[in-house]
């Protein structure tokens, strides 16, 4: 009976981990953060020092992922915005909420170099991301997009 639920939930998170095209986005502000008991903070970069390309009012942008860095990394965007990750690298990356469950992520096996998935953000707030494997939720191939309402 317990290897059958845990069949059960890995197929259920396979046929949901696939694709983050369509798939719907809650921003940092409105996800329980995983951060411990009584640190009321979410857990990623710190976003208030940074500078934001403001790409609002247009209905498509790219995001490349490059060796090492995200291209635009701090993006500022209109609701109902669609965001094409695109891997212009060498190397294989992945896309990965820092708050999970802000948005479905993109795996590094769906993520070669030259592959490109979509993910359309229409919740204002801060979607806060990274490559982890080339970085942390804080460090090194970091980015945010900023939706504004």
């Amino acid at each position: 009976m317990r290897i059958r639920a845990l069949l059960i939930v890995a197929a259920a998170t396979v046929a949901t981990a696939g694709c983050g095209n369509g798939e719907p986005a809650t921003p940092i502000t409105q996800v329980t953060s995983a951060a411990p008991a009584g640190e009321g903070t979410p857990a990623g970069p710190d976003l208030s020092a940074e500078e934001f390309t403001d790409l609002s009012g247009e209905s498509t942008v790219v995001v490349q992922a490059r060796d090492n860095s995200f291209v635009k990394p701090y993006i500022e965007v209109s609701a109902g915005t669609k965001v094409d990750f695109t891997n212009k690298g060498r190397n294989q990356h992945n896309v990965v909420p820092v708050t999970e469950g802000a948005f479905a992520q993109i795996p590094s096996e769906a993520f070669q170099p030259k592959d490109q998935d979509a993910i359309t953000f229409t919740v204002p707030g801060d979607y806060a991301y990274y490559c982890s494997l080339h970085g942390t939720p804080d460090k090194g191939m970091i980015g945010a997009i900023r939706v504004l309402g």
